[in-house]
């Protein structure tokens, strides 16, 4: 996943939102993520909690109650240095919480689950596929967060000092990509800002471990503090290997036109937009779109035009029964047999079978 959409913000509008998440559990609702944790050792619901003293580690579990959902959020603290939350839950009802801004930089591993994070006052960004976001949220910039009722969320998010993460996890000197992560892990503009990413393989494995750590009391909290560095060198190493042109076009104005360059793709099917068109249509280079469009979705122009165009396709034949000569040109192809061929490459079955069944 990548983030799917910018939506406006509607708590109130068609949702019942519950007041709270681990902070809130822990050290009540308008805490930030440090004021939290502070909190580890006297919050009345944590369960197993566990003190490495030699190493300075400290953790525990919040379990949901039956009546909220089942699951649970792990909480490590590494010294002063490093903040782990492992989240494994699901909430039946839409849970809400007010965030405020810390100025710790948030690395944010996620392999399911449907959390929408408040951008500004009229916007959200939802975040409900698997990928690496990287959070900056300067102190005094406050957002809220919520999850969607049932989702089951997994991911894990890591929060350090961006002075930590640069001194251990980047390389000093005049490299160039390291003064430009400084540049964006500081916050000049004191505004907030993220970078997402796709999830490695090995960040994939490593957040499934953290989630199914075997381990109990000492042992859980070492094994959670060598995966959490793990997945910081896997996060440096992503951050590192994106060029300049790869962050400006994760910029935040940048984003906006590639969601402009997927509405368009959504509901033009005939013709299909050419690259050309859609670049111009959104303002940027060919290049700059091509490459930053599969950074933002994880998925290439094509391969979401057609999966656009396949899902309109089946509408067309199961939901007002056209022919398919009619919805091949309505979605695009000159000729039924070049549709026929790329529908059953798609779906597994030919559409005369869709429309046959359709039929029964």
């Amino acid at each position: 996943m990548m983030l799917e959409d910018y939506v406006p913000v509607a708590a109130g509008e068609n949702a019942r939102f519950t007041e709270g998440l681990f902070r809130s559990v822990l050290a009540g609702p308008g805490q930030s993520l440090s004021g939290a944790f502070e909190k580890l050792e006297h919050a009345p619901l944590f369960q197993s909690m566990s003190r490495h003293a030699k190493r300075g580690l400290l953790g525990g579990r919040i379990a949901l109650h039956s009546h909220e959902g089942h699951g649970y959020w792990d909480l490590t603290r590494v010294r002063n240095d490093i903040f782990v939350v492992v989240a494994n839950f699901t909430y039946n009802n839409t849970r809400m919480e007010f965030v405020p801004g810390d100025g710790l930089v948030q690395f944010n591993f996620k392999l399911c689950g449907d959390m929408t994070l408040a951008v500004n006052p009229t916007q959200a960004l939802r975040w409900d596929r698997p990928s690496l976001l990287v959070w900056v949220q300067p102190t005094g910039v406050d957002i809220s967060e919520w999850t969607a009722p049932m989702a089951h969320e997994r991911y894990v998010a890591i929060s350090v000092r961006p002075e930590f993460f640069c001194e251990h996890f980047l390389s000093a000197g005049s490299d160039t990509n390291s003064k430009q992560i400084e540049r964006f892990l500081f916050n000049e503009n004191n505004k907030l800002d993220f970078r997402q990413m796709p999830l490695s393989s090995q960040s994939f494995d490593l957040v499934g471990r953290l989630l199914n750590n075997p381990f109990i009391g000492n042992l859980a909290l070492v094994n959670t503090e060598g995966l959490a560095l793990e997945l910081l060198c896997c996060a440096a190493d992503s951050l590192l290997s994106v060029d300049k042109e790869d962050c400006e076009v994760q910029s935040k104005q940048a984003l906006s036109r590639f969601y402009a360059a997927r509405n368009v793709l959504m509901r033009t099917f005939a013709p299909v937009p050419s690259v050309g068109e859609l670049a111009r249509y959104v303002g940027m280079s060919e290049r700059s779109l091509i490459r930053g469009f599969k950074l933002a979705f994880n998925e290439t122009l094509f391969e979401f035009s057609l999966r656009c165009r396949m899902r309109h396709a089946l509408s067309l034949l199961c939901d007002r029964n056209w022919s398919i000569a009619r919805t091949s040109e309505a979605v695009g192809y000159a000729h039924p047999t070049s549709f026929a061929t790329a529908f059953r490459r798609h779906y597994g079955i030919p559409p005369l079978d869709v429309k046959r069944r359709k039929d029964l």
